[in-house]
């Protein structure tokens, strides 16, 4: 287990998520996060602390983009029952005129 590995299922998790393998994309997560967790039951040494940072700024910028998905999709959930509330108000309108 190293840090190398880490970047590298970060790496397929990203190309995953771009590709919409969303199925994908969850089994690389699972598999990332036993990694690091095996890695930090392992003892550290100062030398690890610049490195694993540069891997948690990474996975919150992933986080990050992630929100921005789910923002993006809620946001059109959203319009889609917006103008499925408004079909319906005008073919109610349209029977009763």
């Amino acid at each position: 287990m190293s840090l190398h590995e880490l970047h590298a299922q970060l790496d397929a998790f990203e190309k995953a998520l771009g590709e919409e393998s969303l199925d994908q994309a969850d089994s690389l997560l699972d598999g990332h996060d036993s990694t690091l967790h095996a890695l930090l039951s392992q003892p550290l040494t100062a030398a690890d602390h610049a490195p694993l940072i540069a891997l948690f700024e990474r996975q919150q910028n992933l986080l990050g983009l992630l929100r921005q998905r789910r923002d993006a999709v809620a946001a059109l959930m959203n319009d889609g029952q917006r103008s499925l509330r408004a079909a319906h108000a005008y073919l109610q309108a349209e029977s009763l005129a």
